[in-house]
């Protein structure tokens, strides 16, 4: 899975947060998609907001990686998110918030790859623990004192890559976090996103034919 990290050598330890300038900054990509990646996203987008799930199933092809505990191909996507109404419910979310984020464009197999969300696919530096870090998703967004969003705003932050702090003492739409220069404070879960939370890559077969080569979360 490491590979499809490699590409794209776009800015990442570019301008940082406000508050924090040794905080490493993961941006949204500007490049725009090649038209053929821009048709895939958009035919995915409308099998996601129509919730076709045997439109969606049918670009799961048998060497598709699902999880890292073997799930591949149709057998596994229905294991795994058609086996009950909760499952598949979650699946939509999954992908709503997917694609609600920019994603890259990359290389797969030697084919043109849409991999999305761009938090996963850009490259990250060295000393970033990915499984405590988030990114935060927009511009100026606010730490706070506490998890309240009345609370006193600490910090504006712009696309840092923070770390969590999981205490268990936040409120589930609020996340507990540290800044490079060991600043603590709170930010709405809603304007953070894990790099290795749900992402996928699509590969171009070309045709108008695309197919999922992995959609996966974790390790």
């Amino acid at each position: 899975m490491a590979a499809t990290r490699f590409l794209l050598s776009l800015l990442l330890l570019a301008a940082g947060t406000a508050a924090a300038g040794n905080d490493p900054v993961l941006a949204p990509p500007a490049e725009t998609l090649p038209p053929t990646l821009q048709a895939i996203r958009a035919d995915l987008q409308r099998i996601v907001a129509a919730r076709d799930l045997r439109a969606l199933r049918a670009h799961v092809r048998e060497d598709t990686t699902l999880s890292f505990g073997g799930d591949t191909g149709p057998t596994g996507f229905d294991a795994l998110w058609a086996s009950d109404p909760d499952a598949t419910q979650r699946l939509w979310q999954e992908l709503d918030a997917i694609l609600a984020l920019p994603g890259v464009a990359q290389e797969e197999e030697g084919r043109d790859a849409y991999c999305a969300p761009y938090v996963f696919c850009l490259p990250h530096t060295a000393d970033i623990d990915v499984f405590a870090a988030q990114v935060v998703l927009g511009r100026d967004v606010a730490l706070r004192a506490q998890p309240d969003g009345r609370s006193a705003v600490l910090a504006r932050i712009s696309h840092a890559v923070v770390t969590r702090i999981d205490d268990g003492t936040e409120p589930v739409d609020w996340m507990h976090v540290r800044l490079a220069s060991g600043q603590e404070g709170f930010i709405a879960t809603h304007l953070l996103r894990s790099p290795i939370d749900y992402r996928f890559s699509i590969v171009d077969e070309g045709a108008g034919r695309w197919r999922f080569q992995y959609f996966v979360a974790g390790d």
